[in-house]
């Protein structure tokens, strides 16, 4: 607690203080320190403050560092849950799909054995038996053999190509927006510039 006649604080305090700031605060926090110290003598006190400051900031990158590996366990663990449920999911909807063609195919083959007509009525619904609105094609051998009038070409951006003119400094404005963003990269410090704790 600072001294209530002086208005002064401890190292200590300062340091339990750094401690519990922000990355952000604890920026500020040492830009402020140096232009304060830019006009005094007190190298002691300065050297000390940098101290708990840079110890503070290492910590904080450390603990950002822990928190990013804790959050990636999680999306891992939340991804396998989700690939399971998802799994369990398929497995119900192909059971339930293959049901539903059961119950079609039957109601079909009673029609033609002519058991029961296109047009059932129940009290409140009603079976309808017609023809589809679109014949089912299956095409027999490649499709690159068939005639021109029954093929369509099927075109796709080449991305990587674009990127690649891009990077050479070719303008591709006309044809792509390229944008470049940012990424934050969480690693190991180097052994040799890790410092005490």
């Amino acid at each position: 607690m600072p001294d209530l006649t002086t208005g002064e604080v401890s190292l200590s305090e300062m340091e339990n203080s750094f401690s519990a700031m922000s990355l952000r605060e604890l920026s500020f926090e040492a830009a402020q320190i140096a232009e304060l110290f830019d006009c005094t003598e007190e190298d002691h006190l300065y050297e000390q403050l940098q101290q708990d400051l840079t110890k503070s900031l290492k910590n904080k990158i450390d603990g950002y560092c822990l928190y990013k590996e804790f959050l990636d366990g999680e999306i891992e663990a939340w991804k396998i849950k989700r690939d399971t449920v998802i799994s369990m999911c398929d497995r119900i909807i192909l059971a339930k799909e293959a049901q539903l063609k059961t119950l079609k195919e039957n109601i079909l083959r009673l029609y033609d054995q002519g058991l029961i007509d296109s047009n059932l009525l129940g009290k409140n619904k009603a079976i309808e038996i017609r023809p589809n609105s679109k014949p089912q094609i299956e095409v027999l051998g490649n499709p690159e053999d068939l005639p021109p009038e029954y093929r369509k070409p099927k075109w796709v951006a080449d991305k990587e190509a674009i990127a690649s003119d891009y990077q050479a400094g070719v303008d591709v404005s006309d044809y792509a927006i390229v944008s470049i963003g940012k990424q934050v990269r969480f690693k190991n410090a180097p052994r040799s510039k890790k410092r005490e704790e």
